[in-house]
Order: C-alpha cells, then sequence, then structure tokens
C-alpha cells in the first residue's frame, strides 16, 4: 500500500512538474509604452509585457538603473525604436551577444521612416528618422508581425494563441485604417502647427500637413529670430490648431502667438493615458486621432 501510495504521488509530482505544465511565458519588455501596447495585443491571453520607461518620463533623456539593467538582461524580448529616441541603450545592445531576442522598430524590414525635417522618407535607421514610427499604423502592423515571429520560435507552446492575436490585431488595424480615411477626408487643407515635430507619421497617413514646428530639435531651445519669424507668418495666414505635448513650454508659445488666437490641444503621442491592453495600441490612435479631428474640424 505503501508503494503504491507513493508510486501515485510521485506520478502526480512529475505531472505538475511536467514541461508543458511548468513551461514559464516568454518575457517581454519594451523600451516606451507604445511598444509595449502592441506587444500587449500580440501576448493577449499569455503574458503582460513590462515597460521599462515609466509613463510620464522622456525616452530622450532616461538613465538605466542597476535594477533596470538585470531587468533587461532577464527578458526573452526586448523591444525598442533605436538609437533615434533611446541613445542610453544603443551601446549596451551594440555589445549584447543574443541579437535575436533585440526587436529595434527602426530597422525592421518594411518600417517605414521619415525624416526629422520634413516628410521625406529616411531610407534606413542610420540616418537622422524621426523615431516617433509607431504613429503609423502601418508601422505598427510590421512591429506586431516581428513580435508574434519571435515569440513563436523561443513559445511554441503558446503559438496557436499568438497567431489568433495577430489575426484580430490586423483585422483590428484594417478597420481603424479605413476610419480614419473617412474622418480627415475632409480637413486635407486644415492648417495647422506643432510644437515639436512627433505626430508626422500620423499626419503622413491621413493626409494632413503641418505648416510649420515651434521647437524642431528637443534638445535645443529655438532661438528668437526664429519664432519672430513663425509670427511674421501667422500675421500674413492664421491657423487654426496648435499640436502640443507633455514638453511644450508656455513661454515659447505665447512667443508666437501673442496677437493669433489659435486652439491648442494636447496630444498623448507616448499613449501615457491609455490603459494596458490588448486594444491599447488602437486606443492611443484613436485618441490621436480624435482630438486632432476637434482641433482641426470648423467651429
Amino acid at each position: 500500500m505503501f508503494n503504491a501510495r507513493f508510486t501515485k504521488q510521485t506520478l502526480l509530482l512529475m505531472f505538475l512538474l511536467s514541461p508543458a505544465l511548468c513551461y514559464a511565458q516568454a518575457t517581454v519588455v519594451a523600451s516606451v509604452k507604445p511598444l509595449q501596447l502592441i506587444a500587449a495585443a500580440i501576448t493577449d491571453g499569455v503574458s503582460a509585457p513590462q515597460l521599462l520607461i515609466p509613463a510620464n518620463q522622456s525616452p530622450h533623456n532616461f538613465s538605466l538603473r542597476p535594477s533596470d539593467v538585470r531587468h533587461l538582461a532577464q527578458a526573452d524580448v526586448v523591444m525598442w525604436v533605436g538609437p533615434g529616441l533611446e541613445t542610453y541603450l544603443a551601446s549596451m545592445f551594440a555589445q549584447e551577444s543574443r541579437q535575436d531576442r533585440l526587436l529595434e522598430a527602426a530597422a525592421l524590414p518594411g518600417i517605414k521612416l521619415l525624416d526629422l525635417t520634413d516628410h521625406a522618407h529616411a531610407h534606413s535607421a542610420d540616418e537622422h528618422y524621426d523615431p516617433h514610427l509607431w504613429l503609423s499604423t502601418a508601422n505598427g502592423r510590421v512591429i506586431a508581425r516581428s513580435l508574434h515571429d519571435k515569440l513563436v520560435a523561443i513559445d511554441s507552446v503558446h503559438a496557436d494563441q499568438y497567431s489568433a492575436n495577430l489575426h484580430q490585431f490586423e483585422i483590428s488595424i484594417a478597420q481603424l485604417e479605413e476610419d480614419l480615411e473617412q474622418q480627415f477626408a475632409p480637413l486635407q487643407a486644415a492648417q495647422f502647427a506643432v510644437f515639436h515635430n512627433g505626430t508626422q507619421y500620423f499626419e503622413d497617413q491621413v493626409g494632413i500637413q503641418h505648416r510649420f514646428v515651434l521647437v524642431p530639435d528637443h534638445e535645443i531651445q529655438p532661438g528668437i529670430r526664429h519664432l519672430l519669424a513663425l509670427r511674421a507668418q501667422l500675421a500674413d495666414q492664421p491657423l487654426r490648431c496648435l499640436f502640443e505635448d507633455i514638453n511644450s513650454n508656455t513661454a515659447t508659445v505665447d512667443t508666437v502667438f501673442q496677437d493669433n488666437p489659435v486652439s491648442r490641444i494636447m496630444l498623448d503621442p507616448l499613449g501615457d493615458a491609455v490603459t494596458l491592453g490588448k486594444v491599447g495600441y488602437l486606443q492611443l490612435i484613436q485618441s490621436m486621432a480624435s482630438a486632432i479631428q476637434q482641433c482641426l474640424s470648423p467651429q
């Protein structure tokens, strides 16, 4: 009887400890929240992707702590935009021995990169590209597919779930793109400015284009001559709307728009206010679209 009980207990323990049941899901760490939101759509029902840079912190000036380095070292997949955004990761990732676990969005085949100065295309991630590439849903789709392929390769147990999630994500993206086309068709000629040049991927997708940028380089404050030249433009042709972000400076805006009333909207291109979940990326784009449409639409 003892042997029979022992055998049953042993078999039960072996069953509970079998690889199929103890398999640890692949861990995904994203540098910025938009990438985390894309990841959440693909890992839904399996795991929750983690975020490196906390909300309301600029990805341009973040400093890694020892705990962050350990966090990154333990991840199965690390998602980042590229040296154009997270400069603090570039040197560390250049020495990474497991390059296959890194997903650099700006270097993915099929990613559309735009130059920082205008809507011209940057041909490679080595050029001076605009790093806000997630604001193009076409780029979001490319990132999602690449993540799916990595996860399926390292976590075959959940391959069907990853594939089903990707399929649903692409259906939702296609519907969102149709909605955006209809939403912005009447607004192609709308006149607006941006505080930083961080929305051009979205502009390029929906067919609108800003007239000027108040602060072309986030690391360099514009000179008074530049701001006064913008004010002179407004005297000849007023603008309807100004897109701002959390880094906007009231004094700079007031210098340019001093005598020219303009609707000002605060955008959230990093999705700080978006709840993490399988539809989070869609909500990020939809919230941007709704705010911009409201500002550009005739009152």
